[in-house]
C-alpha cells in the first residue's frame, strides 16, 4: 500500500499545478470529466478486477449519486447549512452504497454470467423508473448557493477541479486500503477460486456482498462530483452506453491492475475530448481500439507494458528492441491507413459538405480521385501484415 500511497501524492501534486498551465475552460472541463471518469473506473475495478463480478449496470450506481447529490444540494440551498461544496460527493457516495446494499442484497448471491444478467435487468429497471420517479432522476442546480469555503464559492470551474481531484486522491488511498486490507485479500480470493474460499470457511456470497456496497459507495462519489461539476443530471447517466463506457475504461487500462483502470480512465477521456473536435466518427475509433487490445492486449494497456517491459529487462534477445520499434511503426501505419478510408468514406457519405476536399493529416485529400484510397489501402495493408508478423514473433498473442 506505501508504495500506491507515495504514487498518487506526486501524481496529483503534479495535476494541482495544471490550471496554472491550462487556463482556458475546455481544458479545465477535461480535466474534470477525467478526474470523475477515473473514479469511476476505480470503482468497476474492485468489482470486476478484485471480486470477479462482471457488472453491465454499473452506471446505475453512479446515477444514484448524482440524483441524490442533486437534492442535497437544493436542500442546502435554502437555508443556513454546513454542506458545502466539497462534502456533497459524500452524499453521493452513501446513496450509492444504499443502491448497492438494497440491489446486491440479491443480485451477488451468484456470480458469472448470472450477475451479469441481473446487473443488466437492474439497470434497465432503474432506467424505466424514471418515468415513473421523475421528480427524483435529476434536474438542474446552482452550485454558487452552497454555503462558501472562505471566500470560495466554486463558481469557476478551476476551483470545482480541486475538489474533483481531491476526491480522486482519497478514492485512490480507499482502494488501495481495501485491496490491502484483509476483507479485500479475501475478495480477490472470491474472484479467483470461490469454491476454495468455501472450503476454508469463508462465505463467498457475503465478501461479494461487501465488495459490492464499497464499489457503490466509490460510484456515488463520482456520480456527486458529476453533479457539482456540471450543475445538470438528467436520467442519461444511468444508461447502459454509461455502464458501457466505463466497462471499456477498465478493460483498455487492465482489469485487476491497481493503476490500470485510472490510465484506461485518463486515456479514453483524452481520447474523447481531442477526437470529437476533430472528427464525427471519433466513436469508431474507440471501438476499434477497444476491439484490439482485447484480441491483442488481454491484460490492457498496463498488463502489456509490464509484459513489454519485463522482456526488455531481461534481455534475452538482442534483437526483441527492434522488434518491438518495428511492431509499433506498423500499427501506427496501419491506423493512419485505417482513419483515412474511413474518413474518405464518411466525406462522401455526407452530402451537407459542398468543399471539394477533406483536411486530413495536415494536409488536402481529395475523396474523388483513387489516389488516396490506393495510398491509405496499402498503408492499412502493409501496416496490418507486418504488425500481424512481428505480434507473431514475439509470441504477443500467447
Amino acid at each position: 500500500m506505501r508504495k500506491p500511497l507515495l504514487l498518487t501524492g506526486l501524481f496529483l501534486g503534479l495535476l494541482f499545478l495544471l490550471p496554472q498551465i491550462f487556463t482556458n475552460t475546455a481544458s479545465i472541463l477535461t480535466l474534470n470529466q477525467m478526474g470523475i471518469a477515473v473514479i469511476l473506473a476505480i470503482s468497476y475495478n474492485l468489482l470486476l478486477g478484485t471480486a470477479g463480478l462482471l457488472s453491465l449496470g454499473h452506471a446505475a450506481y453512479f446515477g444514484f449519486g448524482g440524483f441524490f447529490a442533486v437534492h442535497v444540494i437544493r436542500f442546502a440551498s435554502e437555508g443556513e447549512s454546513w454542506i458545502s461544496a466539497p462534502f456533497i460527493p459524500l452524499f453521493g457516495g452513501l446513496m450509492g452504497m444504499f443502491g448497492a446494499f438494497v440491489i446486491g442484497s440479491f443480485t451477488t448471491k451468484r456470480g458469472g454470467l448470472i450477475f451479469a444478467m441481473l446487473s443488466f435487468a437492474m439497470a434497465e429497471l432503474a432506467l424505466a423508473s424514471s418515468t415513473i420517479f421523475g421528480r427524483f432522476y435529476g434536474g438542474s442546480i446552482d452550485r454558487t448557493s452552497l454555503p462558501p469555503v472562505g471566500d470560495i464559492t466554486f463558481q469557476l470551474d478551476s476551483q470545482v477541479f480541486y475538489v474533483v481531484w481531491i476526491w480522486v486522491a482519497i478514492c485512490l488511498v480507499l482502494a488501495a486500503w481495501f485491496e490491502a486490507s484483509p476483507l479485500g485479500r479475501l475478495a480477490r480470493a472470491v474472484g479467483q477460486n470461490p469454491d476454495r474460499v468455501e472450503y476454508i470457511g469463508y462465505s463467498r456470497r457475503s465478501l461479494r456482498y461487501m465488495t459490492f456496497c464499497f464499489s457503490g459507495f466509490i460510484a456515488g462519489i463520482a456520480g456527486g462530483l458529476f453533479a457539482l461539476a456540471y450543475e445538470f443530471v438528467t436520467v442519461e447517466i444511468i444508461s447502459l452506453q454509461q455502464s458501457w463506457q466505463i466497462l471499456q475504461m477498465v478493460f483498455i487500462g487492465g482489469v485487476g491492475f491497481f493503476w490500470g483502470p485510472p490510465v484506461g480512465a485518463a486515456l479514453l477521456t483524452m481520447l474523447f475530448s481531442v477526437l470529437s473536435s476533430y472528427t464525427d466518427i471519433w466513436n469508431l475509433y474507440t471501438g476499434i481500439v477497444f476491439l484490439l487490445i482485447v484480441l491483442f492486449a488481454p491484460k490492457g494497456l498496463t498488463g502489456l507494458a509490464m509484459s513489454v517491459s519485463g522482456r526488455l529487462r531481461t534481455g534475452d534477445d538482442p534483437g526483441i528492441k527492434w522488434y518491438y520499434g518495428l511492431n509499433l511503426g506498423a500499427i501506427v501505419t496501419a491506423f493512419v491507413g485505417v482513419i483515412g478510408l474511413c474518413e474518405m468514406v464518411y466525406f462522401l457519405k455526407a452530402p451537407i459538405l459542398v468543399k471539394g476536399h477533406l483536411d486530413l493529416f495536415w494536409a488536402q485529400v481529395n475523396p474523388y480521385s483513387p489516389w488516396p484510397w490506393l495510398i491509405f489501402g496499402t498503408l492499412a495493408v502493409v501496416g496490418t501484415i507486418v504488425a500481424s508478423r512481428c505480434i507473431k514473433r514475439l509470441s504477443l498473442d500467447h
